[in-house]
């Protein structure tokens, strides 16, 4: 079988009808809403309705490419689709929002609100019930991807473990596992429905087998792939380029490498920065002077150096929530630390010191989602005692980043601490993505509002 006519097919029978469903809802809503929605813009809305449809359609289709449709991805799950979802439809009705506005001078908040909220509830459920009908059917047997592994090893022994008691795999079936007998397995793959193999040969060892096997599996429109030991390494995002006549392996591969990646999150950031400092952030400066001023004497905001990109150091600001003290850039603080003052307390639990870090985002210091930066001490102190310390400089540090919502914020007790920090801030690096970066939004927002304990 045509191993990458399988994926087009899939992507054609699901991903394809399902956007064109999604459209079709959005446009749905949009008439209905329209049809009974009574509020003061509705003359213009009715009057620029094609023109409507069109910033409808092209926000669609920006987010169709930034949170493209995965539905029949292996190991897909309910949370995650919802979540898409609400990507999805952010994108979608913020560029129909900002169009509209700003061309037919129209705003209507509340019209958008319901607008995004039945089209959230309508296309999770549409892909809520396509989803169950794909695995429905998988259960049935139909569209699994069909596994041959070769090779008698501890790694073909944990592919196969993996394939066979993983729920998360349960879309794949091992149809078949060999050692080296080259004549079996190019007889089974010529006459059995195969869509990868899996191989563990080594091939500095084993090259006359493995290359006769590539060859087999490139005949027959077969996927490819080799699983190399690779114990000791913690890399998992790697790429393969070609130097000349030398294929060379990058063992990390960083998807803010990619000049378009880069730009969509540098414009993010700059949009959300300004906006917030040009609408919220003179509100809470005023509210911050005030009670900080009350509570000691000092600067308003606290200005020290961290470490930042590449890891070259920067002034980060912040809020100050303590008494002016000598030891600011040596020590964390603690939960019970007698530097803080009251209103310096409360500004740490509710995260409002952070804020002004909002000027490092514009200034291109930091990015909103990011590895949080550490003082110049503790980044010469680490980088001693936790292997790939320096490796969460590659990216620009943020206000919040994935470490900070697994539960990695505060203060860092232990070499272990920091140790899982780092790892969560590498998984970010190798894993970025828009959507990661929305989703680490939302979930620090939650986490705000619910009260976080390590936030002092």
């Amino acid at each position: 079988m045509n191993t990458k006519t399988f994926y087009t097919k899939e992507f054609f029978y699901y991903s394809v009808p399902v956007m064109l469903v999604d459209l079709a809802i959005h446009i749905g809503i949009f008439e209905w809403m329209l049809s009974w929605f009574t509020f003061t813009a509705a003359e213009d809305y009715v009057l620029s309705r094609p023109r409507s449809l069109y910033f409808l359609i092209v926000g669609f289709i920006i987010a169709m490419v930034l949170v493209p449709v995965r539905l029949h991805d292996r190991g897909y799950n309910w949370k995650a689709q919802i979540l898409r979802v609400f990507y999805q439809c952010v994108l979608t009705l913020g560029v129909l929002a900002a169009s509209v506005n700003i061309l037919f001078y129209s705003f209507a908040g509340h019209f958008y609100l319901y607008q995004g909220i039945f089209a959230v509830v309508a296309i999770s459920i549409w892909h809520l019930l396509f989803r169950a009908a794909i695995l429905a059917a998988r259960k049935r047997g139909r569209n699994k991807v069909h596994v041959v592994i070769v090779g008698e090893n501890e790694n073909a022994a944990k592919l196969a473990d993996i394939l066979q008691n993983n729920a998360e795999f349960a879309d794949y079936k091992l149809v078949a596992s060999f050692g080296e007998d080259l004549p079996a397995i190019k007889d089974y793959l010529e006459h059995n429905k195969v869509h990868q193999v899996y191989c563990s040969l080594n091939p500095a060892l084993k090259s006359a087998t493995v290359n006769e096997i590539i060859s087999e599996c490139e005949n027959l429109f077969i996927d490819f792939y080799y699983v190399p030991n690779m114990d000791g390494y913690l890399h998992r995002s790697m790429s393969f380029s070609e130097l000349g006549p030398l294929t060379v392996v990058k063992l990390r591969d960083e998807p803010l490498s990619n000049p378009v990646n880069a730009f969509i999150k540098r414009s993010f950031d700059i949009i959300a920065s300004l906006l917030f400092l040009v609408i919220v952030y003179p509100f809470v400066w005023c509210f911050v002077a005030i009670g900080t001023t009350l509570s000691s004497p000092g600067p308003i905001l606290f200005r020290q150096k961290r470490t930042g990109y590449k890891g070259r150091p920067f002034t980060m600001y912040k809020f100050r929530s303590m008494k002016v003290n000598a030891d600011a850039d040596k020590l964390q603080a603690t939960a019970d630390d007698p530097r803080k003052t009251k209103f310096g307390d409360f500004l740490r639990r509710t995260s409002i010191d952070e804020l002004p870090q909002f000027i490092n985002v514009l200034k291109g210091d930091m990015s909103i989602i990011g590895p949080r930066p550490h003082m110049e001490l503790h980044t010469e102190m680490y980088t001693k005692l936790v292997d790939e310390y320096l490796v969460r400089h590659m990216v620009k540090p943020g206000l919040t980043g994935w470490a900070q919502v697994n539960g990695c914020r505060g203060e860092t007790k232990t070499t272990e601490a920091m140790a899982d920090r780092v790892r969560y801030d590498i998984w970010y690096i190798e894993h970025w993505s828009f959507g990661l970066d929305v989703k680490i939004i939302l979930k620090t927002i939650a986490q705000i509002l619910g009260g976080d304990k390590q936030a002092y």
